[in-house]
């Protein structure tokens, strides 16, 4: 039996290693918004890898790299940490 690759859902560590990020970065960038939040399956959080693709493939274009949605992601999730702590 031969498996896919790149495996269809990765875990934290494995779409670490395949975007060359560190695990922290990748759970800071699903708080402010600006990368894919993984699902939950079996109490594992799992990554569909189509969908880092899809998202990939955007900022490679410009699309959510754009100053003023960054800016309006990262007011979101300020105001939803507040949010929390209050």
């Amino acid at each position: 039996m031969s498996l896919p690759y790149p495996p269809p859902f990765m875990d934290l560590a494995t779409l670490a290693e395949h975007i060359c990020a560190s695990e922290s970065t990748i759970e800071n960038w699903v708080k402010l918004g600006i990368f894919p939040p993984p699902r939950k399956q079996g109490g594992k959080r799992l990554w569909e890898w189509k969908a880092v693709q899809r998202h990939l493939a955007k900022r490679d274009d410009g699309v959510s790299t754009s100053p003023d949605l960054v800016a309006e992601r990262i007011r979101n999730a300020t105001k939803a940490a507040c949010a929390e702590n209050h």
